[in-house]
């Protein structure tokens, strides 16, 4: 009997994160009560705050939920470059097949205001962008050791600029439902910022 509980207890707590995710897209985090999450969901506020301390809790289980939308690991083929370029355009077109991801990353960067209770997720994401500088550096100094882009690159400032360059890109993406701003072109801007990096050989 316990172990049931326990499972019909994880059951609603993936139904309240779900719905909140929904809630917050729909409607902006700013705008959204536990309590209008709890409607949503079709439990009491009372369970919501049974799984969750606050809306700051239920928002980083929305993004833990949709997990990491960079995983330059599953590429293991082709040069630093090569798998530098496949890791962002993967991460984009997981954007254009996951409503999931679409919708919380959508929240994570145009819904959601960072300050008071939300401090905390500011610091969380900055976190994250800290680990993709640490990968993306790892890239730009294989490319150079292997030669593939100039001695004179330096690979942590690269990896900053291709940090800035993405984030805005992202953000643009997620707001150009129209495509007539970034999405038609995405794949071929992200192929050009990365061949920028690689030195041309002699001909």
């Amino acid at each position: 009997m316990a172990r049931k509980t326990k499972a019909e207890a994880a059951l609603t707590r993936d139904r309240i994160v779900t719905c909140a995710r929904q809630v917050f897209s729909r409607e902006g985090v700013t705008n959204t009560s536990l309590e209008t999450v709890a409607k949503e969901a079709g439990v009491t506020r009372g369970a919501v705050y049974w799984h969750f301390r606050d809306k700051a809790d239920l928002f980083m289980a929305v993004r833990q939920q949709t997990g990491t939308l960079l995983r330059f690991d599953d590429f293991r083929t082709g040069d630093a470059l090569e798998r530098l370029e496949a890791g962002l355009q993967a991460a984009l077109d997981r954007l254009r097949t996951d409503r999931q991801a679409l919708e919380t990353y959508e929240v994570m960067l145009w819904k959601c205001e960072y300050v008071g209770a939300f401090a905390s997720v500011r610091k969380d994401l900055m976190s994250a962008s800290s680990l993709f500088l640490t990968e993306v550096t790892e890239f730009y100094g294989e490319a150079v050791r292997m030669k593939l882009a100039s001695a004179d690159l330096d690979p942590a400032l690269a990896a900053r600029e291709t940090l800035c360059f993405y984030a805005g890109l992202l953000k643009l993406w997620l707001a150009d439902e129209n495509g007539v701003t970034v999405r038609a072109e995405v794949r071929q801007l992200i192929t050009q910022h990365v061949a920028r990096r690689r030195l041309q050989k002699a001909v």
